[in-house]
């Protein structure tokens, strides 16, 4: 049966933030690090601390198999903007051998229960263009493009 539960454990984070690490850094080299298990433990372990950052695993039984980490932003008004709040999905990764299984929907859903309990309406997210099954994926679950980012490399 899988659940998913918050978590601190930033050395399970760690672990399977190897798999999304090494995807990232093959689609593109030159912004995305190899995969560094003591830089990333230092990341998790520090980032957990902040009281607006949450972290969830999936777990199969007791194995884990993917997990979702969440930033709560506040943005203060200005003259251009209203202020705004909303749950930044920063990461979310479902193991290889448990895709097309739900868990990145469960997963999904705890982010949009963490919204709803902080009184937020909206959870934020962005995704590498050449990401296709990221991209495939959360249309599925009905989010939509608001804003894109664009960049031109200086030779």
């Amino acid at each position: 049966m899988i659940k998913v539960v918050e978590t601190k454990d930033y050395s399970i984070l760690a672990k399977l933030n190897e798999e999304i690490q090494t995807f990232h850094h093959s689609l593109q080299p030159k912004i995305f690090k190899p995969y560094d298990k003591e830089a990333i433990l230092d990341y998790f372990k520090t980032t957990l601390n902040n009281e607006n950052v949450f972290a969830y695993l999936a777990k199969d039984n007791e194995t884990p198999i993917g997990y979702v980490l969440l930033f709560l932003i506040n943005i203060a008004e200005n003259p251009f903007q209203y202020s705004k709040s909303f749950v930044l999905l920063d990461q979310i990764l479902v193991v290889k051998n448990f895709k097309g299984k739900g868990v990145g929907k469960l997963l999904l859903d705890t982010a949009f229960s963490v919204a709803r309990d902080y009184q937020i309406n909206s959870v934020e997210l962005n995704h590498w263009t050449l990401n296709e099954s990221a991209r495939k994926f959360f249309n599925k679950n009905k989010f939509e493009y608001y804003n894109e980012k664009m960049w031109r490399a200086i030779e």
